[in-house]
């Protein structure tokens, strides 16, 4: 199978739905236009550069990259709802998971908490969950 990038990304959505599909979210190149009044979520999906893993017409290509989950909260608020969703989702993100969408799998390297920060007047954490994703050369 060739570079599948929409199946990666999709892959990526589909576990952040399968740990909470109801919080509000803006999704990669789509940011969620009316923020609510309390927890909403924004997804990234940075790719890194793509390379050859393996030798040959029919060798595998490696595509790594981080999803980034952005936790969202009115300021003043406090932190504690914001590190439970953080938890809840680092807690899915663990090193090795495989992540699937159609034939193609996507594996978990590790997942991180940044610093807080103050983003138009949201309280943010960001989640960043590193994978690589191998796909065949035909």
């Amino acid at each position: 199978m060739p570079a599948n990038y929409t199946a990666i990304e999709k892959a990526l959505i589909a576990a952040v739905l399968a740990v909470d599909n109801t919080t509000p979210k803006g999704y990669p190149n789509d940011v969620l236009e009316n923020k609510p009044d309390g927890l909403w979520l924004q997804l990234g999906n940075v790719r890194g550069v793509s390379s050859p893993a393996t030798l040959g017409d029919e060798g595998e290509d490696n595509h790594p990259g981080f999803l980034q989950i952005d936790v969202n909260y009115p300021e003043n608020k406090g932190s504690g709802i914001v590190l439970e969703k953080v938890d809840e989702f680092a807690a899915f993100f663990t090193a090795g998971k495989s992540l699937l969408y159609n034939a193609q799998t996507v594996k978990v390297l590790s997942s991180t908490v940044g610093p807080a920060r103050y983003v138009g007047g949201y309280y943010r954490l960001s989640l960043t969950v590193n994978y690589y994703a191998r796909t065949t050369r035909t």
